[in-house]
């Protein structure tokens, strides 16, 4: 008896623990946009979002986005599952959901974007590292759908050592059937059997507002249409159409044709159906100086230290070009990490390196000058520098994390020991542009 009243409080007791200890997950939220973070986009455009929160408790969850201008709230709905903007001033943008479920667990998506009137500027000119496609006739399009096709100029060896140049056809691939072409394929130019258009509305009838085609945006990893309001509350004002995650490489000519139809004729018959085009910089796609970060992939946490290299691809090749003698770069860190050391290379081969630094809690500021003199002893590689951390035992953030830092206000530069922002300058104390900084953050989670 006593046996049997021992077991039946054991097993309640177990049921007692196990309820009062019961984990309830945060709940999952997946936030998409017409705009991706860290895009910068030009006023008068109509933004969307999207977003779906699971709940793996199956607790009931509400959510709530809201948008900010300038740390302003412009916008703000709850439960909806989209939102839209009428984007018509410049500033920095944070689209942000918060879901919350019944036991008060949260989470939280954001994405953060810019818009500038230099953004405009830049379609404008249609040239650089976007290309702007326009024609006045995009706007008369007649067809339900019209189709688009893309051409590249390349060159071909026919004998060692001698090349042609020659047009290839090419084809847009959706490789894992998630609507958005991802790849392309080249197809000979003697084989227009096996070319295919993508096609493409006509005009959209969405937010109370007809749209019809306005342009192409050419990017490297992007091919997006632009759809003007015509009629409606949005009227004015452009939307996004992105059907296409791959791009063009720099220094390339390349060339598209649209079969479609305005005022009863082609747009051949209009001479707008062909038309190459170009992103023009001074290095090829496989040339760019890009400067990132690195680090070991391991998990870090409370008592840990780690490395973080600032690492360069091309950079030195381009600065030695340009006659580059003076680097500052600045990288940011989550509060409470402490800065350990920082550790200079040669990276400059055959010129003197001199490399410092300044930091403060949450900042440090690299400088490096390379100067007419003795080289290092050791040979030049494709680090510019290399920092420690550590991480203190009672440390309570919720995530570890240090980024190449830009910094677009003025009002963010008190963190920093210096002026944040890379800085490039040449043998004349002239600035020098090009250089391509990757300010995706390296993120350990504890």
């Amino acid at each position: 008896m006593k046996k049997t009243l021992l077991i039946t409080l054991l097993l309640g007791f177990m049921l007692f623990v196990s309820g009062c200890f019961k984990i309830n997950n945060p709940p999952v939220i997946s936030l998409t946009g017409s705009v991706s973070e860290g895009q910068e986009i030009a006023p008068m455009t109509l933004v969307t979002f999207e977003w779906e929160v699971t709940d793996f408790d199956d607790t009931e969850v509400t959510s709530q986005f809201k948008l900010y201008k300038d740390g302003a709230e412009v916008l703000s709905v709850v439960d909806t599952g989209e939102a839209v903007y009428a984007l018509d001033e410049e500033g920095k943008y944070i689209a942000e959901v918060v879901a919350t479920d019944s036991m008060g667990a949260q989470s939280k998506e954001t994405i953060s974007f810019k818009a500038t009137n230099l953004k405009r500027e830049l379609f404008q000119s249609g040239a650089g590292l976007m290309y702007f496609d326009y024609s006045d006739y995009f706007q008369y399009i007649e067809d339900e759908a019209f189709g688009i096709r893309f051409y590249k100029t390349a060159s071909e060896e026919i004998v060692p050592a001698e090349e042609v140049t020659v047009r290839k056809r090419l084809n847009l691939l959706d490789t894992n059937d998630d609507g958005k072409y991802d790849t392309w394929e080249e197809i000979p130019n003697d084989r227009p059997d096996l070319q295919t258009y993508v096609y493409l509305p006509g005009y959209l009838i969405d937010y109370d507002t007809l749209w019809v085609p306005y342009g192409f945006e050419y990017g490297e990893k992007s091919i997006r249409a632009y759809y003007a309001g015509v009629e409606g509350p949005y009227s004015g004002y452009v939307l996004f159409y992105k059907f296409a995650e791959v791009g063009f490489d720099l220094n390339t000519v390349y060339a598209r044709w649209v079969e479609a139809h305005v005022f009863g004729n082609t747009f051949n018959d209009y001479g707008e159906a062909y038309k190459a085009f170009s992103l023009r910089e001074r290095y090829d796609s496989d040339e760019k100086p890009v400067i990132s970060l690195s680090t070991p992939d391991s998990d870090i946490g409370p008592g840990d230290s780690f490395t973080v290299g600032v690492m360069t691809e091309n950079v030195a090749s381009f600065a030695d070009l340009y006659d580059v003698r003076y680097i500052q770069l600045s990288l940011w860190n989550s509060e409470g990490i402490v800065l350990e050391s920082v550790e200079f290379g040669n990276f400059m081969a055959g010129l003197k390196d001199v490399g410092t630094f300044k930091s403060s809690d949450e900042a440090v500021t690299l400088y490096k000058a390379f100067l007419n003199g003795e080289d290092e002893a050791e040979a030049a590689d494709n680090v510019f520098a290399t920092l420690t951390f550590s991480v203190p035992e009672d440390y309570e953030g919720e995530i570890i994390a240090v980024g190449l830092a830009y910094e677009g206000y003025w009002d963010t530069y008190d963190i920093y020991p210096d002026l944040p922002n890379p800085a490039f300058r040449n043998v004349d104390n002239g600035s020098v542009d090009g250089f391509i900084v990757d300010h995706e953050p390296i993120v350990f989670l504890e």
